[in-house]
């Protein structure tokens, strides 16, 4: 049988040129599938404006306080900012921070001194307590350079509190707004911080009737449970936990009477009932709703921790609810199963995980972050090739 040299070379060129490009074509699969924890921080990665030097929504570019807020609060919480220096400009942030407070026009001016959740964006009480929460945070990092250097108008920020507050003794989320116990909590709040910032400044000349304010908060109750406003039809969870932390806020919540039962309806909001699926462990906003979501749960966990009741509700079970409800995009949902999330609603559930002391869940692997599939589709294609040519030369030598 006579070999034609030249098919087995070429045959054999075809192999060797397989085998050779390979390793390159290959690529190893990864060794383990992302955490929760390590999804939620590359989303975060993603909405960071490198110029202001906060962070975004999903879909915009600009810097918003409350995604900023959120963000800072989640990267503390699990230890990124404690190394030096720290993973993000801190200096930069807290800049960011002080140019959203609206410091133009006069006094009499309905924005001048609140904070917005933007560059000149929009003024609201609502938005002028986180970008405290984030300045109250950036304490922490007095170590830092130039952090120091960088304030925000005291004085103006308690002459915006000022404005919120209505003629009963309630806040709206601005001036001029109807009073809703939500910003009243939020008002409040606000007031405790700037007064901690300027403590030559006293409660008595910027809260103007504080009696008055109690009893439009316990004007708020039905039963046990508490209303957006007296004039709202119903009660739910989000309010009764901002009529318990604005009390606190006072330091009045010896002005709730059975505050045990109040307590306790905020317990009963718990879903316990495996029939309801995913919802199992987190809070609905009233009873009967079936509409568990994080945002409730959020204020149900925060009632509870400061009427000491926390204890009684089932920890382990509202963790589980928590984090079932990361986003297929690394952020977080206000229900499980979303494929888009926001990162307010990551940073409300991080921090719950860490007052329930469940942060440990965050280590788990990443239901949508895929496991790599045994055969990587390239190496099955070289291997055809290898095949292919194996078999070219097997009939090429019979043929001879």
């Amino acid at each position: 049988m006579r070999l034609d040299m030249s098919k087995v070379r070429t045959v054999g060129l075809i192999i060797a040129l397989a085998l050779v490009i390979l390793p390159f074509l290959v690529q190893p699969a990864s060794a383990n599938p992302a955490t929760r924890k390590e999804s939620l921080i590359s989303y975060i990665g993603g909405r960071y404006d490198a110029v202001e030097g906060g962070y975004s929504v999903a879909g915009e570019t600009t810097s918003r306080i409350e995604s900023t807020e959120a963000a800072a609060l989640i990267l503390d919480s699990l230890g990124y900012l404690s190394s030096r220096p720290p993973m993000i400009d801190l200096v930069k942030m807290k800049n960011f921070t002080q140019k959203v407070q609206w410091k133009t026009g006069a006094e009499t001016y309905s924005r001048y001194g609140g904070f917005s959740s933007y560059i000149a964006g929009p003024v609201g009480i609502a938005t002028t307590w986180t970008a405290l929460q984030l300045w109250n945070l950036f304490g922490e990092f007095t170590d830092i350079p130039h952090m120091g250097s960088i304030n925000f108008n005291v004085t103006a920020a308690l002459i915006y509190f000022n404005k919120t507050q209505t003629t009963s003794g309630g806040f709206g989320n601005a001036s001029g707004t109807a009073p809703d116990i939500l910003s009243t909590y939020f008002a409040l709040d606000s007031l405790n911080m700037l007064l901690q910032l300027k403590p030559e400044e006293t409660r008595d000349k910027w809260l103007r009737n504080e009696t008055k304010t109690v009893e439009w908060i316990l004007s708020c109750r039905v039963g046990n449970s508490f209303k957006l406003s007296p004039n709202s039809s119903v009660a739910g969870v989000t309010p009764t936990a901002a009529a318990v932390l604005a009390l606190d806020s006072l330091s009045q919540l010896s002005s709730l009477t059975s505050s045990g039962d109040v307590a306790q309806w905020i317990l009963s909001r718990q879903v316990n009932s495996s029939l309801q699926g995913m919802a199992l462990g987190g809070f609905e906003e009233g009873p009967g709703t079936n509409d568990t979501n994080l945002v409730t749960t959020f204020y149900a966990v925060k009632g509870l921790q400061t009427l000491n009741a926390l204890s009684q509700c089932n920890l382990q079970s509202a963790a589980e609810f928590i984090i079932q409800c990361q986003a297929a995009d690394g952020s977080w949902g206000n229900v499980p199963g979303l494929p888009l999330g926001a990162l307010p609603i990551a940073g409300a559930a991080v921090d719950l995980l860490q007052i329930l002391g469940f942060t440990s869940l965050l280590d788990q692997e990443d239901p949508n972050s895929l496991t790599p599939s045994l055969l990587d589709w390239r190496l099955v294609l070289v291997l055809s090739i290898i095949v292919v040519a194996a078999v070219v030369a097997c009939v090429a030598l019979r043929m001879d």
